[in-house]
């Protein structure tokens, strides 16, 4: 049971991982014919990510015959960033005295050490993948399950987000933390925690919109590679 559980959960991330780096394109027809060739799967297996992505936001259901990737558009960016405001500097800042600050600096020397190639799909994968684990790690002492479970959902997300920020720049969206960080963090009280972080998230966001705006002023178009 557990090794299945394990396959599903590994041909999930694939999905996701085929969604964040567009050869899923945003609004691209998802149907289980579809997977089930892409992933090597059984439709039955196929059906069930469909569903299970459709609720994560990964999918749309447009109608009982139809499923999109989900739009990624300026609208939507701005929605992840805004919901990612009100909810990480928060769970952070309660999170503080329960954070494993060694997990953190593991990550951090994951970061430090990771080769970056904006060409190259798997080395901006791992990179969007520990920052996100970092996020997380700083939120996950809270005793909130579905605020938990908002934040990992949020941060899935916003790899799609990151993804377009390298491949139209060739740059991270996110500043690359270094131990003055996390020694900041460790011996800093929630208030100035919440507030470092909201800004993090804010500058990341204006940075990305920046770009965007700067190529495509445009507020619901699909934003693609």
């Amino acid at each position: 049971m557990n090794a299945d559980f394990d396959a599903h959960e590994d041909l999930q991330r694939q999905v996701k991982e085929a969604i964040i780096c567009q050869r899923l394109a945003p609004g691209q027809k998802v149907t289980e014919l579809v997977l089930t060739e892409m992933f090597h799967t059984t439709r039955t297996v196929a059906r069930s990510l469909m569903e299970q992505l459709t609720v994560q936001g990964f999918l749309i259901s447009i109608s009982p015959r139809i499923t999109r990737v989900s739009p990624l558009t300026v609208l939507s960016i701005k929605e992840n960033f805004a919901l990612r405001k009100m909810l990480i500097p928060d769970l952070a800042s309660e999170s503080l005295t329960f954070v494993d600050f060694s997990e953190l600096e593991r990550i951090n020397r994951e970061i430090s050490k990771a080769t970056f190639s904006p060409d190259n799909e798997q080395d901006i994968l791992n990179l969007l993948h520990l920052n996100s684990a970092y996020n997380l790690v700083l939120v996950s002492g809270v005793q909130y399950p579905l605020a938990l479970k908002w934040a990992h959902l949020l941060e899935d997300v916003a790899k799609r987000i990151y993804w377009l920020y390298v491949k139209r720049t060739g740059d991270l969206p996110f500043n690359v933390r270094g131990h003055e960080q996390i020694e900041q963090l460790r011996h800093g009280d929630p208030a100035r925690v919440k507030n470092m972080l909201s800004e993090s998230l804010y500058q990341t966001e204006q940075r990305i919109l920046t770009s965007i705006f700067f190529q495509e002023p445009l507020y619901a178009k699909n934003l693609d590679i």
